[in-house]
């Protein structure tokens, strides 16, 4: 089997781009019986700690996208034919770096949303970073796709923010999890049948086994999505 080679564009943040590489991997065995090192597709990862931004905020606009541009750069000249981004918040920059990107960049959002199209979800709930939700990046691409999209309220986004940095620490509190599985039941009390994880890191502490509605791990998607570029001939 001949594949491209995947750039990972990671560090955003670091255990979540390992996860990342781990679902690729995982989906490779399950998509075609992967077993032997040339079964699976090359990849290069590159972890950019990125200064400028962190989960409440994006706070300097051009120094995020100037990192962001030097990351692609190097992965373009390790040759690699298409870039992935395993953070949901970065992608407000999808359209800067498209622009400036020599090589495909699949985007986290579009791949996701293209599942729930397929899956035929008129209402969909959102759980993400509060950056994420207040600069709507999901919000108006669901739009544009028809698909409701209800958020949490404004006093719950503590408790996401909250389970976001107890899963960078490497430490997640079972009170934090709870209360973030209590904003899902909520909205499934407004009619929701589905729910996104659109941040990277809370699919490390939330799972498909956590609640009793769809979940679509953005995470996950975005792995298998890079893996079916892979192989396309």
């Amino acid at each position: 089997m001949v594949f491209k080679k995947i750039g990972i564009l990671g560090g955003m943040g670091p255990e979540t781009s390992a996860n990342f590489y781990y679902k690729i991997i995982h989906y490779c065995q399950k998509k075609y019986q992967a077993t032997q090192d040339t079964d699976f597709p090359p990849m290069v990862i590159y972890s950019l700690p990125l200064f400028g931004f962190d989960e409440l905020g994006i706070v300097n606009k051009k120094l995020v996208l100037q990192q962001l541009l030097q990351g692609i750069e190097i992965l373009e000249k390790a040759g690699c034919d298409f870039i992935v981004i395993p953070c949901n918040t970065v992608h407000y920059f999808i359209n800067e770096m498209r622009i400036k990107s020599t090589i495909p960049i699949i985007s986290i959002m579009e791949e996701t949303v293209k599942k729930i199209k397929l899956d035929n979800h008129n209402i969909v709930g959102l759980l993400a970073s509060e950056t994420t939700l207040k600069l709507k990046l999901y919000q108006k691409i669901l739009d544009g796709n028809n698909v409701k999209c209800l958020t949490p309220i404004n006093e719950d986004y503590q408790f996401i923010t909250d389970l976001i940095l107890e899963i960078m620490s490497g430490e997640v509190k079972g009170k934090t999890k709870r209360e973030v599985i209590s904003i899902i039941k909520k909205m499934v009390m407004k009619s929701t049948d589905a729910v996104i994880l659109g941040c990277t890191e809370i699919p490390l502490a939330i799972t498909q086994k956590d609640v009793n509605i769809k979940v679509y791990d953005t995470l996950q998607i975005l792995a298998e999505s890079a893996v079916c570029y892979a192989i396309k001939d």
